[in-house]
């Protein structure tokens, strides 16, 4: 089976990593509206908290690294 790649350049890597930092926004906006209603939050909430997180990571360091400005294969 052939894996799916798609070729994103360095802006495209910068949008997503500003979509992600808003979508981590959000999740600091839901967690204190939680805590000040003294809900608990989802089950899954933490989870996909820290999935966001690690593909910020994997992208931010992506964008860091050399060969800047050259397109990138992500499978």
């Amino acid at each position: 089976m052939t894996p799916n790649l798609v070729q994103l350049d360095d802006n495209e890597i910068k949008m997503l990593v500003v979509a992600i930092r808003q979508v981590q926004h959000t999740f600091d906006i839901a967690e204190a509206q939680s805590m000040a209603a003294g809900e608990a939050l989802a089950g899954d909430y933490e989870g996909v908290r820290e999935a966001y997180e690690r593909l910020h990571h994997k992208l931010s360091a992506v964008i860091g690294g050399a060969g800047a400005a050259k397109p990138r294969l992500v499978k």
